[in-house]
Parts: C-alpha cells; structure tokens; sequence
C-alpha cells in the first residue's frame, strides 16, 4: 500500500506542473486558427486539479496491480505527463512533439534502470520489441488513414504509441496486447457514442486520451484479461 500511495502522489505532483509545461510549449507551425492556444488550455479552471487528480488514479491503479514496484518509476512519470497529453490532445487534437520526444527518452532511461534493479536485461528487450512492433503497426495504420480515409489518424498517435509500448513491453505481452488493442477499442466505442452526442466531431476526434487510458488499464490488468 505504500508504494501505490507513493505512486499517486509522485504522479499527481507530475501532473500538478501540466499548467506551467503548456506555457512553455511553443504553437505548432501552420496550425489549424480556431485551435486553442497551450497558454489558453494552461489558464481553463480546474485544470491543476483535475490533472493531478488524472495522474494519481492512472498510477495508483498500476502500482497496485503490477508485480515489480522496479517499474513503477516508469508509470509515475507516464501517468503524469499522460495526463497532460490526453488533455491536449482532447481540446486540440494535437500532441505536442515537445512533450512527446522527452517523455520517449526518461520512458526508456526509466525502463532500463528498471530492468538494472531487477537485474533482467530481458525487460529492455521486450520493452524494445514492443516498441518497434507496435510503432509499426501504427504507423501502418497511420498511413493507411491517410491514403483511404482522409488522415483522421494522427502522427502524434504514432509518435505515443511508442512510448505506451515501451512501458508496457518492459511489464509483458500480454500488457501491450491489452493496452494498445484496449486504446482502439475505447477509441472506437466512445468515437461513435460521443460522436452521436455531437460531443466530438465524427471526422476527427482526439485518440491520445483513449491511448492513454487503453495502456494503464493493460498495464493493470493485462494478464488477467488475456488469459
């Protein structure tokens, strides 16, 4: 219980700092003129609170399920700043490079230190298959979107799933399948219902949260749903 109280509070304070990390990412060059600017999104009421509060469930519900506390670093940080991405992405439908590239970075340096404590250097190699696996599928997808149906499938997406896979490759297989097949189907599911509403636009709503939430329910419970 410890470690899963631990988990909640590191990552809340992660997501806590996602206020002053949009002030400091610059706009996207050539982006759409009705997007909202990150300073915008970093002033909209409630958003500390909700992001802290995001981030602490995502990593207390992993860190009380997974077995090695070694690679419960990895989902603090992931938790954290996923919260702030899901946030973007859900009112911009745009995940920023700048928080994407580093978090790809600390996700692996996290990971390896991992696998060092745990003294498994096959936990890099799964988290390294996953992520090339599963960034190629993704990335196929991305480009079959974009040649049949108009691109509503982002690059960012590519770019996240990357990271998602490095997290979950280094818990197992049975968590990436879970995971990233799991972000599709929340995708697909809540894409048409909230579509229906007219809530979010059926051509082209944000994926990034679905993906978000897709890997921490895999991470999770991945074992148990696969097998």
């Amino acid at each position: 219980m410890t470690i899963v109280i631990a988990a909640a509070v590191l990552a809340a304070l992660v997501g806590a700092l996602g206020p002053e990390a949009l002030r400091r990412v610059p706009e996207p060059p050539m982006a759409d003129p009705d997007k909202l600017p990150y300073a915008v999104l970093a002033e909209l009421r409630f958003v500390r609170a909700g992001l802290a509060l995001a981030a602490a469930a995502m990593a207390g519900l992993v860190a009380w399920r997974v077995d090695d506390v070694e690679l419960v670093p990895v989902w603090v940080v992931l938790a954290g700043v996923g919260s702030w991405l899901a946030f973007v992405d859900w009112h911009t439908r745009l995940l920023p490079y700048r928080i994407v590239a580093p978090l790809y970075v600390v996700t692996l340096v996290l990971v390896a230190l991992g696998a060092l404590l745990l003294d498994d250097v096959g936990v890099v190699w799964r988290a390294l298959i996953a992520n090339v696996v599963v960034y190629g599928v993704f990335r196929l997808v991305y480009w079959v979107g974009h040649r049949f149906f108009g691109g509503a499938f982002g690059y960012g997406d590519v770019r996240l799933s990357g990271v998602l896979a490095l997290a979950l490759g280094a818990l197992g297989p049975s968590e990436v399948f879970v995971g990233m097949y799991g972000g599709f189907i929340l995708g697909a599911v809540f894409g048409v219902v909230l579509s229906r509403l007219r809530i979010v636009d059926a051509g082209g709503y944000a994926f990034g949260p679905y993906m978000v939430v897709g890997a921490v329910i895999g991470a999770a419970f991945g074992p148990s749903l696969y097998g």
